[in-house]
């Protein structure tokens, strides 16, 4: 536990630059790992020393379940206590990205302490370097996504600049979006695609076919109104140009103007051939137009 504090102390402040409070709950994190872990494994009569890799699957298996429970554990409080995210989203959200990468950092400390027994420091270095590599390349990953996010943020607040009345509308119809669909229970992959394409339903009206009605202050004539009414199609073209969004957040986009009893628009669906993230962005979108004022 030691050991844990004075290397998670120095990684997290000098290392990856965290907040004295973020540096501080990640070490006590460790600490407490290292401590349970280690107490139950060793009780269970699992081997510890120098002499030799002994691999005892119970002892192991239950050590590995401890670090992967209170990790979680501790990591959703941090989220639930910090964050408006459910305390049951984001431990399925946390412990549904790191399962993988948990069991597979398991074994690999196996194969760490026999390297170690067999080639000392040699024999770190041929297995730390490369995992060291691996981390940058998922930090660079987790890089990427925020930046493609905040990217579709601009992008949807430039096209919104042409309309001051509805300057930040798609922001706030996303985050009640993702409020409406966590509430009725949805999976947290299923609230981010609708929360995704909350934010980008009204992105086709940056063609330029829509600058002069988005200005226009007075009523659409039908013809206008028309043309109005492709924006949820010109919209969900231009998010399918993006591999990911295509399907769910596509269709989601597509059929946000469709009305429950088949009045709505493209294509007069109605009931429950209306996907559910379409219906809520509706009532998000709803509920936005008739809490905002000029």
């Amino acid at each position: 536990m030691l050991i844990a504090f004075l290397t998670g102390l120095v990684s997290q402040l000098v290392v990856r630059r965290k907040t004295f409070v973020r540096a501080g709950f990640n070490t006590a994190q460790y600490m407490l790992l290292v401590g349970l872990g280690g107490l139950v494994y060793s009780g269970l009569g699992g081997h510890v020393g120098f002499d030799k890799v002994q691999v005892s699957f119970i002892p192991f298996a239950a050590m590995v379940l401890v670090f992967f429970v209170v990790n979680q554990i501790a990591v959703s409080l941090a989220v639930y206590l910090t964050t408006d995210i459910p305390l049951r989203e984001a431990w399925n959200k946390i412990a549904g990205d790191s399962l993988l990468y948990d069991l597979v950092s398991s074994s690999l400390a196996i194969v760490l302490a026999f390297l170690y027994i067999r080639f000392q420091l040699v024999g770190l270095a041929a297995l730390v370097l490369p995992l060291f590599f691996i981390r940058h390349m998922y930090q660079m990953n987790l890089n990427v996504e925020r930046v493609n996010r905040e990217l579709l943020e601009l992008m949807v607040k430039s096209i919104e600049a042409r309309d001051p009345y509805t300057s930040g509308h798609s922001l706030r119809v996303s985050e009640y979006a993702r409020q409406i669909a966590r509430e009725i229970g949805l999976t947290p992959r299923h609230v981010d695609q609708i929360g995704t394409a909350a934010l980008l339903h009204d992105v086709g009206k940056i063609y330029e076919d829509f600058a002069p009605l988005l200005r226009k202050e007075g009523r659409l004539t039908p013809e206008e109104r028309m043309l109005m009414q492709a924006h949820p199609v010109r919209s969900a073209d231009l998010a399918s140009t993006i591999a990911e969004f295509r399907g769910k957040v596509q269709t989601d986009i597509r059929n946000h103007h469709e009305n429950f009893d088949g009045t709505g628009y493209p294509d007069g669906l109605a009931g429950e051939g209306i996907p559910i993230g379409a219906r809520i962005i509706m009532v998000a979108d709803t509920l936005d137009a008739m809490t905002t004022s000029l």
